[in-house]
């Protein structure tokens, strides 16, 4: 049985004993329109030009992958677009497209993060990662990343979806077998490249929730 959403290169009814999650619009909500209007207040119409989820600026590349710091992109975001702005405001209006956890996606986690070995793997880098943190303790209790036996950051791995690289790394480092670990992500491209180096993949569209979707994949 192939299950709706769910992309495999094969046929193949491997039982899932693992599940690596993606962050954003998977367990926690982001929205870019805001951070697209509040840089388009800063100066900078049409920010959609230069950020989105699959195309963008190097310099947010280089910060997504650890390569460059907090000041260092601040100073690079500055010279980039030419303006004279404040840390403090780049920072806000950079922060400002994250909203805040999915409760009933975050209970699933924490229900069953000790049936199936659980990790995350997020696109993502040190001031959102700073912001997201402790917004989890204040908003749903505990320590977020005690859910995932590893949790894995673009930015402190050095590498990024979609390349097939970064999931073979982590299939590695952990001693997984693709075929038996599920991939969930909001995000075409990294399904596709989950896939391709042989992940069982659910592509979580808009209006999906985990909650709804894993209980059938996994029959539980």
């Amino acid at each position: 049985m192939i299950y709706p959403y769910l992309y495999t290169l094969y046929f193949d009814m491997t039982p899932v004993k693992n599940l690596i999650f993606d962050l954003g619009n998977v367990l926690y909500d982001i929205d870019f329109d805001i951070m697209y209007a509040q840089f388009d207040q800063l100066g900078i119409p049409n920010f959609e030009n230069h950020f989105t989820l699959n195309k963008s600026d190097q310099l947010f590349f280089d910060l997504e992958k650890g390569l460059i710091n907090e000041s260092e992109f601040c100073e690079g975001f500055n010279q980039l677009y030419q303006l004279s702005l404040s840390h403090d405001q780049i920072i806000t209006a950079w922060n400002s497209l994250l909203i805040g956890f999915r409760k009933e996606s975050m209970d699933w986690v924490k229900a069953n993060h000790l049936i199936y070995p659980t990790f995350l793997f997020s696109n993502t880098n040190q001031i959102h990662y700073d912001y997201f943190i402790p917004q989890f303790s204040k908003e749903m209790g505990g320590n977020f990343e005690q859910l995932f036996i590893t949790p894995y950051y673009s930015h402190k791995m050095g590498m990024r979806k979609p390349d097939p690289a970064s999931f073979q790394s982590i299939l590695d480092q952990e001693g997984l077998n693709a075929a038996e670990t599920l991939f969930i992500d909001d995000n075409e491209p990294n399904v596709l490249a989950a896939a391709s180096v042989g992940l069982q993949v659910l592509y979580l569209q808009p209006g999906m929730r985990i909650e709804s979707e894993l209980p059938t994949i996994l029959g539980a």
